[in-house]
């Protein structure tokens, strides 16, 4: 191994090759300092005099499965110049780090790819060593979200684990990126990030959120000028679960027979008949089984096949057809004497501008339901982050994931 080699293979600058011993499975180089990095670390003064200095391991890039290292004689200094007594600075390592910067660089690269175990066992450093290099290469690379350019964006929460806690989360339907993480869910948890979309002064065209309040009189307080879209995946499962609800209600006042009739029909009554119907293998007896049950429950009759042709609202050609489609339907649901289906309605008719607004952007959360999935794929991974920054950061840094 010579000097050259060590610059080369190791990136280590400003030193000067001295032996290689071969130790408990190890690689380990000494070297020296070379004489034109002897300087002051505070004003870069090269008038000093050595006083004393002291010795330290510096952890390289492994050669394959073999670890090496590099020990250093680090001299102290007295500056001629400043009078500040300090050890020279390593041009090859941050601060007091124990490991190269080629070897922080190693990491970062292995750990958009395996887990951060496995990156320990390979490079020779402890687990919580390869977070904290991953946590500060995150760090940097989301210092700053530039928001001047965002135009449509699209708020969620996510389920993190149990007693029930959640993430909000605001994604950029037009790149992907994360823009916001809070914790909780509500307007609360966007209080931050109104702050920082104010400071940026970007112009929101459109913002499509779920059907929870919070989030919509948030919109609407601080982006009164932006579009606010109602998703039609939330609406369709709010619908679902109305009819859940509904099933549940009659299932217990029935007699034993009509429990036995609405038992295990939930599934059937959430997913839509086309669905059913084009099944490759469609099952006769399920089909059969659910028209029997709709013959016997009026009630659930009306309610399932609203909620089918609700789902139809967002096949037609214009907004002033969809306008027509949605009264209509309206009517119907108010008029149904089911009581679940008239407080659907009302909730409808205030929200009905947001829902219609739609066929202006044909936007949905889509995108951003995807991305939770995601999310709790990497908490399952990882069984859980204790560390919230570092969750947040790797969070963010899904867009970019290789796995």
């Amino acid at each position: 191994m010579s000097t050259s080699q060590l610059y080369h293979n190791q990136e280590l600058k400003g030193i000067k090759y001295l032996r290689t011993k071969y130790a408990s499975g190890k690689t380990i180089y000494y070297g020296t300092i070379s004489a034109s990095y002897i300087k002051c670390s505070k004003c870069n003064s090269t008038s000093v005099m050595r006083s004393g200095g002291v010795t330290r391991t510096f952890k390289l890039l492994p050669t394959g499965k073999r670890q090496n290292c590099l020990r250093l004689f680090i001299p102290r200094v007295v500056c001629n110049e400043c009078g500040t007594v300090r050890q020279v600075t390593v041009p090859f390592a941050e601060g007091r780090k124990s490991y190269t910067r080629a070897l922080a660089r190693y990491v970062l690269c292995l750990c958009q790819f395996i887990p951060l175990k496995y990156v320990a066992e390979l490079c020779g450093l402890s687990w919580d060593t390869v977070k904290q290099i991953h946590k500060e290469g995150l760090r940097r690379k989301f210092k700053r979200i530039k928001l001047k350019d965002v135009r449509q964006i699209a708020i969620d929460e996510v389920c993190i684990g149990r007693p029930r806690k959640f993430l909000t989360i605001v994604l950029d339907l037009d790149t992907g990126q994360v823009l916001h993480i809070g914790r909780g869910k509500g307007a609360d948890a966007l209080k931050g990030f109104w702050l920082r979309l104010s400071h940026s002064k970007a112009k929101i065209e459109a913002v499509c959120t779920d059907m929870a309040s919070g989030y919509m009189s948030a919109v609407k307080q601080h982006l009164p000028e932006a579009l606010l879209i109602i998703d039609h995946f939330h609406l369709v499962k709010y619908m679902n679960d109305k009819l859940t609800l509904l099933r549940r209600q009659l299932a217990r006042e029935a007699d034993d027979e009509g429990k036995e009739l609405l038992k295990g029909m939930r599934w059937l009554l959430v997913t839509s008949r086309k669905k059913l119907e084009n099944e490759k293998n469609p099952r006769e007896a399920d089909m059969a089984a659910l028209d029997e049950a709709l013959r016997e429950n009026t009630p659930l009759y009306i309610a399932y096949y609203l909620k089918e042709e609700l789902a139809s609202l967002w096949s037609k050609q214009s907004k002033i057809e969809a306008e027509s489609f949605l009264d209509s339907w309206l009517t119907k649901a108010e008029g149904s004497g089911v009581d679940i289906l008239e407080k659907v309605a009302k909730w409808l008719i205030r929200v009905k501008s947001n829902i219609l607004n739609w066929f202006d952007y044909q936007i949905s959360s889509g995108k951003l339901e995807s991305f939770n999935g995601k999310i709790r794929r990497l908490l399952k991974n990882t069984c859980g982050l204790r560390d919230q920054e570092y969750m947040f950061l790797r969070i963010q840094n899904l867009m970019y994931a290789k796995t």
